[in-house]
């Protein structure tokens, strides 16, 4: 059995999103640990920039997945349960003062009962889906605060205001792992998976 693992796309891949040019903007992964009791702010939801408790988060999915412009035309299967996932914890841990909003062109609920959780993410929790595409992304020098465009599914040209962006990145096979199957001769698909 060989089984190399995945790794995260970096937030970078998509440079219009502001990732690592924007402090407030951080990746799926960054920000599972911001929410972590053990992490860096022991579980309290805040901006990198000033400490400041938000009041909006904006997640955007399909960050390095199903992305052919950066070659990675595939699904992850995970990033949007994981989206959804962040986006309760973050607004439980704030007594549901946050509204967070999730950014996504497909929600792909895959796995048992996984809709319902996505159900009960907008009904119960106030979780807000937006269906669209994210195109930019611009931070307000003087508060901080991230310009977020983005197209509606009617086609309409949209701007709002968050206090922080999540970005949903998606998995890839290791570099690392290309190699292992290249030596040991399996053949694998043009993205690096059997």
């Amino acid at each position: 059995v060989l089984a190399p693992g995945l790794e995260t796309v970096s937030g970078a891949i998509r440079p219009e999103l502001g990732y690592g040019r924007c402090t407030n903007v951080v990746t799926s992964i960054e920000f599972e640990r911001q929410l972590s009791a053990s992490g860096p702010w022991g579980g309290l939801v805040q901006r990198a920039s000033d400490g400041k408790r938000p009041r909006r988060i904006a997640f955007i999915q399909c960050v390095g997945s199903r992305d052919t412009a950066c070659e990675q035309g595939y699904c992850s299967s995970v990033c949007c349960m994981i989206a959804i996932k962040e986006a309760v914890v973050a607004r439980e841990k704030t007594g549901g003062a946050l509204a967070t909003t999730i950014f996504y062109m497909d929600m792909r609920t895959f796995g048992k009962s996984f809709q319902r959780y996505r159900c009960q993410a907008e009904i119960k929790h106030g979780v807000r889906f937006e269906r669209g595409r994210v195109h930019s992304l611009i931070q307000d020098e003087s508060s901080g605060d991230l310009l977020v465009s983005h197209v509606d599914f009617t086609g309409i040209r949209k701007e709002e205001r968050f206090d922080m962006v999540v970005l949903s990145v998606g998995l890839q096979v290791p570099e690392s792992a290309s190699a292992v199957a290249n030596r040991l001769g399996i053949e694998l698909n043009d993205y690096n998976f059997t």
